[in-house]
């Protein structure tokens, strides 16, 4: 976790635990499903799964040192698909969430991820598809940089802190026209869009100020609320055993701006291991590649590394499917 993620406590907090509660109360209803393609006939098809991971370590008159600490982390997912003839329109909606409390800190985000995309296609044959597709991502709590060195070095002061981010702030828009390919057993979808329109969004104001007035920029919008870049998309998405009670599942993005010889990256990798209905262990992985952020705002100059998140734990599931 870094401090690029920390968030402001009470507003953070209520907004993040409304939206994960609220899924999770939905599937406590339910019996356990699983999203996956599958030929079903015509109709209207739902699928939602959610899961849930606490972990605390609470220390009392500890020698050797350390913090009593919480950590919550969330991943809501949820697929909407109706199947009429050869038309199959779909949307999918991810939210992975992740909060961190230690002794005397403000409540601070290790994650904050909300993807929807949407894919309404003509099938061509059983496996392919051609169409139009859309994504969204952003996130949903503002985050902030408490880190006194890098306040300072922002211009800011020392005892305050900066945000860096909030509700579409960024929030990255694509649009675009391709094909889609997917395999029921096991799960494999591609999704190639030779021409894709991808916006980069700044609605937050003051994000918007920072963004222009850094040297290198903070998301490359130069000040601007919207950033347009003309190119293609790749998409792939995959869900297979790895061994007995063990699946392995992932999807990775890429998308190249035909003005650009740079390419954003974006990749998610999940390893499960079934204990019981309701409960797994689990290791999730996420790795994002942007040059237009800077991924280090106190060293000169910009910063184009390779962002990765992991979290290990073990995990409460709840699935439907309508």
């Amino acid at each position: 976790m870094t401090d690029h993620e920390a968030v402001q406590p009470e507003r953070a907090l209520r907004r993040a635990c409304t939206f994960l509660g609220a899924a999770l109360l939905v599937g406590l209803f339910a019996g356990a499903g699983a999203l996956q393609a599958q030929d079903n006939p015509d109709g209207l098809y739902i699928d939602v799964k959610n899961s849930v991971q606490f972990s605390q370590t609470a220390l009392s008159n500890w020698a050797p040192g350390g913090e009593s600490s919480l950590a919550l982390n969330g991943d809501v997912l949820a697929e909407v698909r109706q199947k009429r003839g050869r038309f199959d329109p779909q949307l999918t909606t991810r939210w992975l969430v992740g909060l961190f409390k230690a002794e005397d800190v403000p409540v601070r985000k290790s994650h904050d991820h909300l993807s929807i995309a949407g894919v309404s296609g003509y099938h061509l044959q059983d496996n392919i598809t051609v169409g139009a597709l859309a994504n969204l991502t952003t996130q949903i709590a503002p985050s902030y940089i408490f880190d006194e060195n890098v306040v300072q070095a922002l211009g800011g002061n020392p005892d305050d802190r900066i945000k860096t981010g909030n509700l579409l702030s960024p929030g990255y828009l694509e649009l675009g026209l391709g094909f889609q390919y997917l395999r029921p057993q096991p799960m494999v979808g591609l999704i190639v869009a030779p021409i894709m329109l991808k916006q980069t969004i700044i609605m937050d104001e003051d994000i918007r100020e920072l963004d222009g007035a850094l040297p290198s920029g903070l998301y490359g919008n130069e000040g601007k609320t919207v950033r347009s870049e003309l190119g293609a998309h790749l998409k792939l998405v995959f869900q297979a055993p790895l061994m007995k009670n063990v699946t392995v599942s992932g999807q990775g993005t890429l998308f190249a701006d035909y003005a650009d010889p740079d390419i954003d990256a974006m990749g998610l990798l999940n390893i499960d291991g079934k204990i019981n209905e309701h409960l797994s262990a689990s290791i999730n992985t996420t790795f994002v590649f942007n040059s237009d952020v800077d991924t280090d705002l106190a060293k000169p100059g910009k910063q184009e590394k390779l962002q990765v998140r992991e979290v290990l734990g073990v995990k409460l599931v709840y699935a439907f499917s309508l």
